[in-house]
């Protein structure tokens, strides 16, 4: 019987050993390839961290970093200011010590008389207002006119506007696309029920996201900053001082930079010489 001609037994010796010696040279070769390729890895690792280890320690300059994170509340309402304004006569009130000689024993003594702030704006007016309407509600003696108080209390309102596109939030994008892609695979291999659960859950993520996100105000970080500071002082000296920092909407960076507008109104009877006065109206026009 005739003998297979690509049975093994029917390969010559030679012929094994010239393919074995082939198939070792190409696992060698395999072999090198890879030794190399970890070689040059390694090197270029070596030379980065080289780099890295003969940089400047000394600069022009400190380096910018950024702060840690942190929240800033939005003035956008009038309600706004008599919540900052309650705050601030709160946080005043606990740097000063109650009076021992008053009759009720929390109370403030002597009598205080709040200044207006140096610049009526429409924002300084209203928080002077709502700053003594907090201040009696906490039983303290304000008086009508400074002459009759022993303590003054003076309100600084400071505005300033910084650059735009700054930057205060960091949302991962690629948690958001590899989100976006599995809802996506869900909803192609999926039956038409499954599909619109997988609708829902993307609406019900997306409302569970604004849940999260509803203390940060809307829109950009706001250009405008007001910064507030209130002290309390007698003939010598400091007695107490707090201040606070807020963001205000650009759009209404008027209210923290202007007075109030003055509208002219004539008084008197028709037929006789009519005095006019420069009357100042709260609020915009």
């Amino acid at each position: 019987m005739a003998r297979d001609p690509m049975h093994p037994s029917a390969i010559s010796p030679t012929l094994r050993q010239s393919i074995s010696t082939n198939t070792e040279g190409t696992m060698e070769g395999q072999r090198r390839t890879t030794l190399r390729r970890t070689a040059r890895v390694a090197s270029i690792m070596i030379a980065g961290s080289t780099l890295l280890a003969c940089a400047a320690p000394y600069g022009a300059a400190p380096v910018a970093t950024n702060f840690p994170e942190s929240y800033q509340p939005k003035l956008q309402a009038a309600a706004h200011w008599a919540i900052v304004a309650e705050k601030s006569a709160e946080a005043l009130l606990r740097s000063l010590a109650p009076g021992v000689a008053c009759a009720d024993p929390g109370a403030i003594c002597p009598r205080v008389y709040v200044r207006p702030a140096a610049k009526q704006t429409v924002f300084a007016q209203n928080f002077r207002a709502a700053f003594i309407t907090a201040l009696v509600s906490h039983k303290v003696a304000v008086a009508h006119s400074p002459g009759a108080a022993a303590i003054a209390i003076d309100i600084d309102v400071q505005t300033v506007r910084f650059s735009p596109y700054r930057q205060n939030q960091f949302v991962p994008a690629t948690a958001i696309y590899a989100g976006a892609w599995a809802v996506y695979g869900l909803a192609a291999s999926a039956t038409p029920a499954a599909a619109g659960l997988a609708g829902a859950a993307v609406f019900g993520g997306y409302d569970a996201w604004r849940w999260a996100k509803s203390e940060d105000a809307s829109g950009p970080t706001p250009q405008t900053e007001v910064v507030v500071t209130v002290s309390a002082a007698d003939a010598t000296r400091y007695l107490g001082r707090v201040a606070a920092v807020y963001y205000a909407a650009d759009s209404d960076a008027g209210l923290y930079t202007e007075a109030p507008p003055l509208f002219n109104v004539a008084v008197g009877g028709e037929g006789t010489q009519r005095p006019v006065f420069n009357v100042p109206v709260r609020g915009e026009q």
